[in-house]
Protein backbone atom coordinates (compact mmCIF):
# COMPACT_ATOMS: atom_id res chain seq x y z
CA UNK A 1 0.00 0.00 0.00
CA UNK A 2 1.08 3.49 -1.07
CA UNK A 3 2.23 6.20 1.86
CA UNK A 4 -0.48 8.30 0.62
CA UNK A 5 -3.34 5.37 0.92
CA UNK A 6 -1.59 4.60 4.16
CA UNK A 7 -2.34 8.28 5.65
CA UNK A 8 -5.55 8.45 3.97
CA UNK A 9 -6.70 5.63 5.95
CA UNK A 10 -5.30 7.36 8.93
CA UNK A 11 -6.93 10.21 8.51
CA UNK A 12 -10.07 8.32 8.11
CA UNK A 13 -9.96 6.62 11.39
CA UNK A 14 -9.06 9.33 13.32
CA UNK A 15 -11.71 11.36 11.80
CA UNK A 16 -14.03 8.46 12.53
CA UNK A 17 -13.35 9.31 16.59
CA UNK A 18 -11.88 5.65 16.89
CA UNK A 19 -8.48 6.62 18.21
CA UNK A 20 -7.74 8.98 20.70
CA UNK A 21 -5.08 10.85 18.29
CA UNK A 22 -6.20 14.37 16.47
CA UNK A 23 -2.87 14.61 14.38
CA UNK A 24 -2.14 12.03 11.32
CA UNK A 25 1.31 12.67 10.90
CA UNK A 26 1.81 12.37 14.57
CA UNK A 27 -0.33 9.31 14.94
CA UNK A 28 2.15 8.00 11.78
CA UNK A 29 5.22 8.72 13.77
CA UNK A 30 3.75 7.31 16.31
CA UNK A 31 3.48 4.23 14.60
CA UNK A 32 6.98 4.59 13.09
CA UNK A 33 8.76 4.47 16.60
CA UNK A 34 6.29 1.63 17.88
CA UNK A 35 7.94 -0.59 14.44
CA UNK A 36 11.09 0.68 15.03
CA UNK A 37 11.25 -0.76 18.95
CA UNK A 38 10.71 -4.62 17.56
CA UNK A 39 13.71 -6.51 17.70
CA UNK A 40 14.20 -8.29 14.64
CA UNK A 41 16.18 -10.72 15.89
CA UNK A 42 14.01 -11.74 18.74
CA UNK A 43 10.86 -12.22 16.46
CA UNK A 44 12.83 -14.64 14.42
CA UNK A 45 13.65 -16.84 17.15
CA UNK A 46 10.13 -16.23 18.33
CA UNK A 47 8.86 -17.29 14.93
CA UNK A 48 10.98 -20.68 15.06
CA UNK A 49 10.16 -21.10 18.06
CA UNK A 50 6.62 -20.83 17.42
CA UNK A 51 7.09 -22.41 14.07
CA UNK A 52 8.57 -25.68 15.77
CA UNK A 53 4.82 -25.94 18.20
CA UNK A 54 3.05 -25.93 15.17
CA UNK A 55 2.33 -29.75 15.00
CA UNK A 56 0.32 -32.02 16.31
CA UNK A 57 2.60 -34.82 17.27
CA UNK A 58 4.96 -31.88 19.00
CA UNK A 59 2.23 -30.64 20.81
CA UNK A 60 1.26 -34.37 22.29
CA UNK A 61 4.67 -34.59 23.04
CA UNK A 62 4.45 -31.50 25.40
CA UNK A 63 1.24 -32.79 26.60
CA UNK A 64 3.30 -36.11 27.95
CA UNK A 65 5.96 -34.07 29.00
CA UNK A 66 4.26 -31.88 31.35
CA UNK A 67 3.41 -34.35 33.00
CA UNK A 68 7.10 -35.89 33.96
CA UNK A 69 10.39 -36.65 32.52
CA UNK A 70 10.37 -39.09 29.45
CA UNK A 71 13.11 -40.96 27.30
CA UNK A 72 12.37 -41.12 23.94
CA UNK A 73 11.42 -44.93 23.83
CA UNK A 74 8.49 -43.71 26.60
CA UNK A 75 7.04 -41.09 23.60
CA UNK A 76 7.55 -43.32 21.13
CA UNK A 77 5.46 -45.74 22.47
CA UNK A 78 2.66 -43.64 24.08
CA UNK A 79 2.08 -41.38 20.76
CA UNK A 80 2.78 -44.59 18.37
CA UNK A 81 5.56 -43.09 16.24
CA UNK A 82 8.35 -44.38 14.70
CA UNK A 83 11.89 -43.70 16.48
CA UNK A 84 13.23 -41.28 13.56
CA UNK A 85 10.09 -39.79 13.66
CA UNK A 86 10.60 -39.00 17.39
CA UNK A 87 13.77 -37.92 17.23
CA UNK A 88 12.82 -35.63 14.51
CA UNK A 89 10.34 -33.89 16.57
CA UNK A 90 12.32 -34.10 20.17
CA UNK A 91 15.90 -32.34 18.37
CA UNK A 92 13.15 -29.69 16.84
CA UNK A 93 12.20 -28.85 20.18
CA UNK A 94 15.21 -28.89 21.65
CA UNK A 95 17.01 -26.47 19.09
CA UNK A 96 14.31 -24.11 20.12
CA UNK A 97 15.03 -24.37 23.94
CA UNK A 98 11.63 -25.33 24.23
CA UNK A 99 12.90 -28.97 25.70
CA UNK A 100 16.22 -29.78 27.78
CA UNK A 101 17.54 -33.07 27.87
CA UNK A 102 19.28 -34.97 30.94
CA UNK A 103 21.60 -37.59 30.50
CA UNK A 104 21.29 -40.75 32.79
CA UNK A 105 23.18 -43.26 32.59
CA UNK A 106 23.21 -44.75 29.06
CA UNK A 107 19.49 -43.26 28.90
CA UNK A 108 18.19 -39.22 27.50
CA UNK A 109 15.40 -38.10 29.41
CA UNK A 110 13.25 -35.05 27.40
CA UNK A 111 11.72 -32.47 30.20
CA UNK A 112 9.65 -29.16 29.31
CA UNK A 113 12.05 -25.86 29.22
CA UNK A 114 9.02 -24.21 31.33
CA UNK A 115 10.84 -20.79 31.35
CA UNK A 116 10.89 -20.30 27.88
CA UNK A 117 7.47 -21.64 26.94
CA UNK A 118 6.55 -18.90 29.43
CA UNK A 119 8.94 -16.14 28.26
CA UNK A 120 7.85 -16.73 24.63
CA UNK A 121 4.22 -15.93 25.75
CA UNK A 122 4.87 -13.05 27.43
CA UNK A 123 7.01 -11.78 24.80
CA UNK A 124 4.17 -12.00 22.34
CA UNK A 125 1.73 -10.18 24.91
Amino acid sequence: MSRALSKARVERLLDSGLCESKNPNKHIKELETLVSQIDEENVKRQFYAFKALADTNRIKILQLLKNRSMCSCEITMALDLTEPNTSYHLNLLERNNIVRTEKRGKWIFYELQQSTIRNMCKKIL
